[in-house]
């Protein structure tokens, strides 16, 4: 399991929301491959008006 995360003012790494195509949040962007999550990194700063970053791929093992 990989997750893309942003870092945080605090300094904590979240979970960034999964937006589908239609704009609407899909819960946290997790996805079964590194290329999948790494894809989807960087359409996710391609869609955000304010660019981000502190992005970053996360593995996590599966639960």
């Amino acid at each position: 399991m990989f997750i893309v995360k942003k870092l945080s003012k605090n300094g904590v790494w979240n979970a960034i929301s999964l937006i589908d195509q239609n704009g609407s949040f899909r819960g946290e962007a997790k996805f079964d491959s590194k290329k999948e999550a790494l894809d989807y990194l960087l359409e996710y700063k391609r869609r955000m008006k304010h660019q981000q970053q502190d992005l970053k791929v996360f593995s996590e093992p599966s639960k």
